[in-house]
């Protein structure tokens, strides 16, 4: 009798729960609106500190937007944006698995940046990130670690992700991913980001939290910056002493043996990292195991219950086909990228002039 009031309780408790979540149209409105946004936003911010800049319009143009939307439309805020802990443990082991996947990343990003040049001649300017002092490294930790991981993770992990999970896991990451990558508009990080971003939609997707991507991108770029912030110091303390060629490494005078030995050093030095990367990944499997179990529970659960809730506000437990009506709300966003691409490929072969160039420049779309 008891297991029985139970499961009607249970029963209960499900249909009265908020089941309305965006769809794909939603997520790729909102796609298309955050690379519009970003693309021609940064003149309404009239800021000259390019980090005060920047943390706003991560604010402004990718966070606000979901909030007030998700708001308005009263949808059911907790589950579009996964707002749910996972174990203190995975948090740790997001940490180190961020930390030693870094570079792994780095290596495949330097081989598309070896193909560039190797097809063009040469790459594009890497964009500098300045940390001339401690108080401006404090600065640049809360706006490219903390804001960044905030506002792109509500947007690309809670927002885009439940909009396209109709479709499935996989091609609800997949998705995602490639549209996290190239929003970031570099063609020579476009690659590696589209990695990170199915690394980070991964560890969301196994521990159900946006919390734990949250971590996860904050890690990833906090490092980042630590990691510039140090070069700074390590080349400005060589440039002291009278080393000026620091950042130009010319391995054509190095002998044979000590060529040899340094690369036999950074290759077991990357096969160690790769080897962490592996077994951390395997530890965050298995410490999430549960977390699979109780979300297909969950989902069955809530396939049964959607039998009685009208039709396009639940969140069903069956896959639907991607088709291109539920893409095309993207593809003001994607076109516009494209274009961003081209305008990167006519610097690469250094073509000033003609239509393409001409239209390209005025859209402000060049570098």
């Amino acid at each position: 009798m008891e297991n029985n009031i139970d499961g009607q309780f249970s029963s209960i408790h499900i249909r009265e729960k908020n089941n309305k979540y965006p769809g794909p149209t939603a997520a790729g409105i909102f796609f298309s609106l955050t690379t519009i946004l970003l693309t021609y936003g940064g003149g309404l911010l009239a800021f000259k500190n390019d980090y005060l800049r920047s943390g706003i319009g991560e604010v402004v143009f990718i966070l606000l937007p979901v909030i007030i939307f998700l708001i308005v439309g009263k949808y059911n805020i907790k589950d579009t944006l996964k707002l749910t802990k996972t174990k203190p443990i995975n948090y740790l082991i997001i940490v180190f698995l961020m930390m030693f996947g870094m570079p792994v990343v780095g290596v495949l990003n330097a081989v598309v940046l070896g193909i560039i040049r190797l097809i063009f001649g040469k790459n594009l300017p890497m964009p500098q990130i300045l940390i001339p002092d401690v108080p401006t490294l404090f600065i640049a930790i809360l706006v490219i670690g903390v804001s960044a991981a905030l506002c792109e993770e509500i947007l690309f992990r809670g927002m885009i992700s439940k909009g396209y999970r109709g479709f499935g896991v996989v091609a609800s990451l997949v998705i995602t991913s490639i549209l996290f990558g190239i929003l970031h508009r570099d063609i020579q990080k476009g690659v590696a980001t589209i990695l990170l971003g199915a690394l980070i939609g991964f560890i969301v997707y196994r521990t159900k939290s946006i919390y734990a991507g949250m971590t996860a991108h904050f890690t990833n770029n906090t490092v980042a910056v630590l990691l510039t912030f140090g070069a700074t110091k390590m080349t400005e303390k060589l440039d002291k002493m009278g080393i000026k060629q620091a950042q130009n490494f010319d391995f054509s005078s190095m002998p044979t043996a000590t060529l040899v030995i340094v690369i036999i050093f950074y290759a077991i030095l990357f096969l160690g990292f790769v080897a962490g990367f592996i077994g951390l990944l395997y530890a965050f499997i298995k410490s999430t195991e549960k977390d699979i179990r109780l979300d297909a529970v969950h989902m069955q659960l809530a396939t049964e219950a959607s039998q009685d809730v009208p039709e396009g506000s639940a969140e069903k437990g069956r896959e639907s086909k991607i088709s291109l009506k539920a893409l095309i709300f993207a593809l003001p966003g994607l076109i516009l990228i494209l274009l961003t691409f081209v305008g990167q490929i006519l610097t690469l072969m250094d073509v000033n002039s003609g239509i393409i160039y001409s239209t390209l420049k005025m859209l402000r779309l060049l570098l």
